[in-house]
């Protein structure tokens, strides 16, 4: 499935963090700064970073305030997209001032800036080692690693940071957001859910959580309530077409075809490139008689195929991670298996051996409840796949505990 969520961008370090000026900048000494100094720092904050480095540019390096200069023309620097410049101001404000956390800080918000983010997780890292409890460190120092999907390592900093009595800079609903995707991108399926519900209590009417949860929903079969967390969500952003696409598939597999078409004609409208829907569609249309649709969209589909080599890439990765998939499960790895066979499945949404092979391991592993809806949901797109009926019927005998010939459950197969 697709994820309902291009989480990544919403991910970002604002410009305006590096262009404030951080503790350690101003207010710190006793005796004022000069006079150009202290008009270089009010035209950073104001957002004039070409007139600042024009004033620090008049300034001798050479005094006790090096470090300091060097450090606001590496933020102007980065305020002005000069990354080379930037990077080598920071470097000299360190070596003059080695222990100083928020020169650490700036440099890191700058390279996180430029996507530099090798660079902006050791400054940030180094920050919070030398002051723990600087404002902004930490909770900047979780966006960078969940910018470099680190996510499992940003919610541990994201937890100690909600843990924290220490002043902070950002707000509580930042931080449940910045756990809540963590999660999602984790697929914790029940947490994010828990991370979600926090900031709607901050946030009532954020569209990003009801789509969250309703993907998270799906992922754990409790289908009525995700449907009703989806349709929330397309209320309240009706251009999320991956909402509109999982609620399709909703209808889809509850049979109801007439309420699926239009969220998947919605879907395909918001993103052409949503392989998934305009395969669902067809075979909707196709089921249908619906000729001339299904020509149209089998033509679609056959187009999104053929004309992207990156896909055509993908579909072999898809193969291969499915061959995979079969070998782990013959070692015995069976949730390295599922894994394997889910992201298979979630990059080829054609082939419907992927999912599957998926279904047919739950059944393997006693998880006959969680097969059954994957079964359901491959029938509702091919209601005549023979290997799906067979091992549907050993799976509702399993879920009812009546005994059941796992021996009639076929192999997994490798593609078709």
């Amino acid at each position: 499935m697709a994820a309902c969520l291009a989480l990544c961008a919403a991910i970002q370090i604002p410009c305006l963090a590096i262009g404030a000026a951080q503790p350690g900048f101003s207010g710190q000494r006793a005796v004022p700064a000069s006079p150009l100094l202290d008009r270089a720092r009010k035209l950073i904050q104001a957002g004039d970073p070409q007139a600042a480095l024009t004033l620090l540019q008049q300034i001798d390096v050479s005094g006790p305030d090096a470090g300091e200069i060097h450090t606001l023309k590496g933020i102007c620097f980065a305020m002005t997209a000069k990354p080379i410049e930037s990077t080598a101001e920071f470097d000299q404000a360190i070596a003059l001032r080695p222990h100083d956390a928020p020169i650490y800080l700036s440099a890191g918000l700058a390279a996180a800036s430029f996507d530099n983010l090798d660079r902006a997780i050791a400054m940030l890292s180094k920050a919070l080692r030398l002051d723990p409890v600087l404002p902004g460190v930490r909770y900047n120092y979780a966006l960078v690693l969940a910018r470099d999907a680190r996510y499992a390592d940003s919610e541990r900093q994201a937890d100690l940071e909600l843990a924290s009595k220490a002043r902070r800079t950002e707000s509580p609903v930042e931080l449940w957001k910045l756990k809540a995707r963590d999660a999602y991108y984790q697929k914790k399926w029940q947490d994010a859910i828990d991370s979600y519900q926090k900031v709607l209590v901050l946030q009532p009417n954020w569209a990003e959580a009801y789509a969250a949860i309703g993907e998270a929903l799906y992922s754990l079969n409790r289908f009525p309530e995700s449907q009703a967390a989806l349709r929330k969500a397309v209320a309240l952003d009706p251009q999320n077409g991956a909402a509109h696409t999982i609620l399709g598939k909703l209808y889809q597999d509850d049979g109801n075809q007439d309420a699926a078409i239009p969220q998947f004609e919605t879907a395909i409208r918001l993103n052409p490139n949503d392989r998934e829907a305009v395969y669902r569609l067809f075979r909707i249309d196709s089921s249908k008689g619906d000729a001339a649709n299904a020509a149209r969209l089998q033509k679609q589909l056959q187009g999104l195929l053929a004309g992207n080599l990156a896909q055509s890439n993908n579909e072999a990765k898809a193969t291969v991670l499915n061959g995979e998939g079969i070998a782990l499960e013959k070692k015995g790895d069976f949730a390295a298996a599922l894994d394997d066979y889910d992201r298979a499945a979630k990059i080829d949404v054609t082939n419907i051996v992927f999912p599957r092979n998926a279904a047919l391991l739950l059944c393997k592993m006693g998880k006959a409840e969680e097969a059954i809806p994957r079964l359901r949901d491959i029938l509702s797109l091919d209601p005549d796949d023979a290997e799906t009926l067979q091992i549907l019927a050993v799976a509702n005998e399993l879920a009812s505990g009546r005994a059941a010939n796992r021996r009639s459950l076929p192999a997994p197969q490798s593609s078709r």
